[in-house]
């Protein structure tokens, strides 16, 4: 028999949601609707919500022209959150179905839904994750332009609303994985809105009336199981397209001032839930530790096990030579050139071990992959840098995985691997062979890397072995020594 589809009077009638749900008031504006926002910031809210701890509902925003809002408008904006992992050795697995979604704006088909947001009185909070790169300006942008490309213009768009309302500022929450990425979106913001020639007050508003901060997120999100869909909705008792796996880890650092910490605190106060929201002076040490022990080792495996074959992380950490390569990896090339205690740093890449290895999650590659290029710049090329600069040998592993970028971004190999990112960072590897001037020209390349990889002394040398080598198909070969 065909399941049910969940929606808002399926799950009604089950049970699963609560009556007054859509009663609660709009607080939250958040910008994406991806796999990760929804398993975390959503589920977070939940776990308040549930807890009447919040009493507030998300608008979610589709910032982008192709996304989630009308998958999520079919379902009645309802959708499961399936965690599933191991929690001190221990296998651990839940079920919960959010009901705390209560609008959403495709800003692309209504605009003006998106800006009437801006004049709901009970609004507190706008969360964002837009990627690495969606926290930036755009030439594109105009005041007149419905709507404006860039994120922070958008932003700037509902704030200015808000502003003329006269209501109040809001706390601003992004999630995208940058360094300081409360500072860079505010300073994103003051910058369209004079390239917008607003007026001198407005910019006051936007940075006295309104609380910014930087965080770092942690959840490891493979997102909607699609190998396992027919089982698990055999196991809920009803078919659900939005649901999303994650695992149960989930760590919110969120730094500012201590009237910013006592205003998360305040509005968001998961604390008392058991969550690991942690509110500080300073991400910088929590972001280096998760950036580098975890997001790096992931964009090493995603860049060269796809060439060997592989799919998923769970695959890599299954494969004997892998699992060795990334453990080395972290153990010999990032943590040495960290600088948190030793006994931190060993406790945190065991615990990613356990988390990588998973059984439950199939995260895939080619999801971990997608902008290869932003995540290398912001995860391993600082690690490079690191190492020559306190006079180490270049590191062969993360060398290894930029020839593998390099390889694959310039098609150098028969292996069918997707490519995502944006196509004027894949202009820059048109042309590409694996020959020493090619390989010098694409690394020297300071408008790709923000700096030239180049002037890392031996990188050369090692980029143009390690292309020729994996173009030529042989990835054992290179893997192998480093395990």
């Amino acid at each position: 028999m065909e399941q049910a589809t969940l929606t808002r009077t399926f799950a009604l009638q089950q049970g699963l949601i609560s009556p007054d749900a859509q009663q609660r008031p709009i607080k939250v504006v958040q910008f994406g609707e991806g796999n990760f926002l929804r398993a975390f910031v959503d589920w977070i809210i939940q776990q308040l919500n549930d807890a009447n701890l919040f009493n507030g509902n998300v608008a979610i925003v589709q910032p982008l022209p192709v996304g989630r809002v009308r998958q999520l408008e079919e379902q009645d904006r309802l959708y499961t959150v399936i965690l599933e992992g191991l929690r001190n050795g221990l296998p651990l697995k839940t079920h919960e179905v959010i009901d705390s979604i209560g609008q959403t704006v495709d800003v692309y088909a209504d605009w003006q839904e998106f800006l009437n947001l801006a004049d709901n009185p009970d609004l507190q909070i706008i969360v964002s994750n837009t990627t690495e790169a969606g926290i930036a300006t755009s030439e594109e942008d105009s005041p007149q332009a419905t709507p404006p490309k860039s994120y922070p213009a958008k932003l700037v768009r509902l704030l200015k609303r808000r502003y003329d309302d006269g209501l109040n500022g809001l706390l601003i929450v992004p999630c995208e994985l940058i360094e300081n990425n409360g500072e860079a979106l505010k300073a994103a913001l003051l910058e369209t809105a004079r390239k917008f020639g607003y007026e001198q007050e407005f910019l006051d508003w936007i940075e006295h009336n309104n609380t910014f901060v930087s965080t770092l997120v942690d959840r490891i999100v493979p997102g909607f199981p699609r190998d396992d869909a027919n089982r698990i909705w055999n196991e809920l008792g009803y078919r659900d397209d939005n649901m999303v796996k994650a695992e149960p880890f989930a760590l919110w650092v969120v730094g500012g001032s201590k009237e910013a910490q006592r205003k998360v605190n305040e509005l968001l106060p998961a604390k008392s839930l058991g969550i690991d929201l942690v509110t500080t002076d300073d991400v910088t040490p929590y972001r280096e530790r998760k950036v580098f022990l975890l997001n790096a080792p992931h964009t090493t495996m995603a860049l060269i096990a796809r060439l060997m074959g592989l799919e998923t992380v769970g695959q890599v950490m299954a494969d004997d030579r892998m699992k060795s390569f990334i453990v080395n990896e972290m153990r010999e090339e990032i943590m040495p050139v960290l600088s948190l205690p030793q006994s931190e740093l060993d406790s945190f890449a065991h615990a990613v071990i356990e988390r990588f290895s998973n059984p439950y999650n199939r995260h895939a590659l080619d999801s971990i992959a997608l902008n290869s290029v932003a995540k290398f710049k912001a995860r391993l090329l600082p690690i490079l840098e690191r190492n020559v600069n306190q006079g180490r040998a270049v590191p062969r592993r993360i060398a290894l995985a930029l020839a593998a970028l390099l390889v694959t971004y310039g098609h150098l190999t028969d292996a069918q691997i997707a490519i995502s990112d944006d196509p004027a960072v894949l202009e820059r590897f048109s042309n590409m062979e694996p020959s020493g001037d090619c390989v010098r020209r694409v690394l020297a390349d300071t408008e790709l890397w923000g700096r030239a990889p180049t002037a890392i002394g031996g990188l050369g040398d090692l980029g143009e072995q390690d292309v020729t080598a994996l173009s030529y198909g042989n990835v054992d070969g290179c893997v192998a020594p480093l395990a």
